[in-house]
């Protein structure tokens, strides 16, 4: 994480409609917004997603060397 302690996370979603998992989820992070985007992943569940932002955070947490709650 960078000296003011700013992570950055954006999702951008859409629909694929003939597909049989028609959500698309394209996650794209840094943990030093100093640096730009570091990682980009895409995901066709919504678990899949929520599984990525809360590994995000707890990164977020853990490299502020803060305990997770």
């Amino acid at each position: 994480m960078d000296a003011d302690g700013s992570a950055l996370l954006i999702i951008r979603a859409w629909v694929e409609p003939r597909s049989d998992e028609p959500l698309r989820a394209q996650l794209r992070m840094t943990g030093d917004v100093s640096l730009g985007i570091e990682r980009t992943v895409t995901f066709a569940r919504a678990d899949d997603v929520c599984d990525a932002v809360r590994d995000w955070l707890a990164a977020v947490v853990r490299d502020a060397g803060r305990p997770e709650p």
